[in-house]
């Protein structure tokens, strides 16, 4: 999903790291997503599902054990001054 809304624009523009250009279709954010979806890398469409997809893969991993969840320690008091 990462730089996929340089395709919206009329001109040239440049996201990502400095200097840095798509010289072909190739190099686009959208190909390398998409090449990142067939190696099965969890891809989401847009940034809006961002957060959905990373809950989904911790949910996996905890399913498949992967993630063991611990409870977090209690924060101790901070003392007032």
């Amino acid at each position: 999903c990462v730089g996929t809304c340089a395709s919206c624009f009329a001109t040239e523009v440049q996201f990502g790291h400095a200097g840095a250009q798509a010289r072909g279709d190739t190099e686009t954010a959208a190909a390398k997503n998409k090449a990142m979806a067939e190696a099965g890398f969890y891809v989401p469409e847009s940034f809006d599902k961002l957060p959905e997809t990373i809950l989904e893969v911790y949910t996996k991993m905890v399913m498949e054990g992967a993630i063991l969840e611990t409870p977090e320690e209690l924060t101790p008091a901070v003392p007032m001054d």
